[in-house]
């Protein structure tokens, strides 16, 4: 499985495309992995405004 994570809302998916924001600026190279449950209650989700449960990538190069 080739994943990618997305340089503008930091999601990783798989594809060329965003599925969260449409945006076709996904990178292979990030770093960390971050998977957000409940966003509403993390004090990382909002630090990384981050509003939906889903993978999210740390950092993205």
């Amino acid at each position: 499985m080739n994943e990618k994570a997305c340089s503008t809302c930091h999601v990783i998916a798989t594809g060329n495309v965003c599925p969260r924001c449409k945006t076709p600026t996904l990178s292979d190279d990030f770093s960390g992995l971050l998977i957000i449950f409940n966003p509403e209650d993390s004090a990382i989700a909002k630090v990384m405004n981050i509003k939906k449960k889903g993978r999210y990538a740390l950092k993205v190069r």
